[in-house]
């Protein structure tokens, strides 16, 4: 053999490495740098040729399988895994790789088949089949939810505000102090359990603005460091692109804790979370279209989370969206965090796929509709600040519930506002038509019996087109669309600081 062949040469290092073959043929160093490659590896990678992959300094298989300190040759490995490419997307392969020995280094000698290419026609009706099934159970929880949060919130907007009435009036030493705080307590609980319900249903209220996934994940990077510990490494990659999509900022940042808590759980001795936000394109054919046939070809944002925890059964896996599912014990979860992930991805019409096998840890993927307006600018927090003196005003509470009314005309009035109460919009119709002075705002829930709120909104406008608009509820169903409403929205459950906050800043006061 002639001293002067290259040390890349694919017959030196094996007679495998032929040019025509339809496998993607390799040889890497223990810990996955590319020593040599065949035009199909290139291929799979994203690069245009064999010469332009092995040109790439940043290039590298991953850890490879076959490799470690111990090992001895032949020893030969098949696992089947995600392969990340060139531009950052993912293709699944099976991975078969084998130990050898190469001018007196230990080399691991291997091939890669792209089975996004190869899988049946069958097993992709399989695959459309399994998201049908998820998307009909998902629908069938949001309808159960909706069925019952909109009753549920009133019955919490009055448990928890007659509660803080009482707690008002008795003296701070009382011992009933300590039990009606754990009375608060128990509703805030059951609201926060009906909001997550309502996330998980698609039925939530939120605000969407166009905003860059990149900057959500780069604003949290503390707030992860914090809750995964010191024993999980964090890893952070942003493409170079922007990854602009429709969402609500508070909803995105839920998902990416809500991932990054699932693999903390998953890596108790600890272990390694990677999280990437880049923009990629699913195309009508090969590539990542095959790799996900459910996935409509375009433009998206992807936000992918990987772990190195202990995976899933198929019976888990299959099983890992549903709401109320866990295995963790009893007391230690709720069900519902993959749940509220997978609502919130469907609420802004994105899409999620799910890989795990026991002991190869996890891998979420997120695509986004990618947005072609601009980014918004970050809507701030509600401030948690006590609410400001009352403008004055009368206002006409509205509600199917006699108590919420109740209640609602009580803080106001306490508070400085003249209020006029009607059970339901064919009540509230007559007295806006009786009343002979001003009515400088509506407060109305939004779902009722014979009329939604917004249609009795639109009616009274059109007599006082003077009055102001303040829509409330904690379940919307269709009543204000998908998008943002035109009248400013109080969630129920209410306190009687948000609902105090919310109507001085409808009838034109600051919040």
């Amino acid at each position: 053999m002639s001293s002067g062949r290259s040390s890349r040469d694919p017959v030196e290092h094996s007679p495998l490495l032929a040019a025509s073959s339809p496998a993607g043929l390799y040889v890497a160093s223990l810990d996955g740098r590319l020593v040599d490659c065949n035009d199909a590896l290139a291929g799979l990678l994203g690069y245009a040729s064999r010469d332009e992959a092995l040109a790439s300094i940043e290039l590298t298989l991953g850890g490879c399988v076959a490799g470690g300190a111990g090992s001895k040759p032949p020893s030969t490995t098949a696992i089947e895994s995600f392969l990340t490419r060139r531009d950052g997307s993912t293709v699944r392969v099976m991975r078969t790789e084998a130990l050898a020995e190469a001018r007196g280094a230990r080399v691991v000698v291997g091939a890669m088949v792209d089975l996004s290419m190869s899988r049946s026609s069958a097993e992709r009706r399989h695959e459309l089949s399994e998201g049908l099934r998820q998307a009909q159970k998902m629908e069938a929880v949001g309808r159960l939810a909706g069925g019952i949060a909109h009753d549920y919130n009133n019955l919490l907007a009055i448990i928890l505000n007659y509660t803080s009435l009482v707690m008002e009036e008795l003296d701070e030493q009382s011992p009933v102090q300590k039990d009606l705080a754990e009375i608060k307590r128990a509703a805030q609980r059951a609201a926060s359990l009906t909001k997550q319900l309502l996330t998980v249903s698609r039925r939530g209220l939120a605000q969407p603005v166009v905003l860059d996934l990149r900057d959500v994940v780069r604003g949290m990077d503390g707030a992860l460091r914090a809750a995964l510990g010191g024993a999980i490494e964090l890893a952070i990659a942003l493409g170079p692109s922007s990854c602009r999509v429709l969402a609500d900022a508070g909803q995105l940042e839920q998902v990416v804790m809500n991932l990054a808590l699932n693999a903390r759980d998953a890596m108790e001795a600890g272990g390694r979370l990677s999280i990437e936000a880049r923009a990629v394109r699913v195309g009508a054919a090969g590539g990542l279209h095959d790799a996900h046939p459910a996935i409509p070809p375009g433009r998206y944002a992807r936000l992918a989370v990987s772990d190195t925890g202990t995976g899933m059964s198929d019976d888990v896996r299959t099983r890992a969206f549903e709401p109320f599912f866990t295995t963790k014990p009893r007391g230690k979860g709720t069900g519902l965090g993959l749940a509220t992930v997978y609502g919130i991805v469907k609420q802004w019409r994105g899409h999620i796929e799910l890989a795990s096998q026991p002991g190869e840890g996890t891998r979420v993927e997120i695509y986004l509709p990618v947005s072609a307006r601009p980014a918004s600018a970050r809507r701030a927090r509600a401030s948690l600040a006590a609410p400001r003196g009352a403008l004055g005003g009368t206002v006409l509470v509205t509600d199917d519930e006699g108590a919420v009314v109740a209640l609602a005309s009580r803080i106001l009035s306490q508070h400085g506002y003249t209020t006029l109460t009607a059970r339901g919009p064919r009540e509230a119709l007559r007295v806006c038509e009786e009343q002979r002075g001003g009515i400088d705002l509506l407060l109305t829930d939004v779902l009722m019996p014979e009329m939604s709120g917004k249609e009795l909104a639109e009616r009274l406008v059109k007599q006082r087109p003077e009055m102001r608009v303040l829509l409330m509820s904690g379940y919307t169903g269709d009543a204000l669309g998908a998008g943002a409403p035109a009248a400013a929205v109080l969630e129920k459950p209410f306190t009687a600081e948000s609902l105090l906050r919310a109507v001085r800043k409808a009838l034109g006061g600051p919040a």
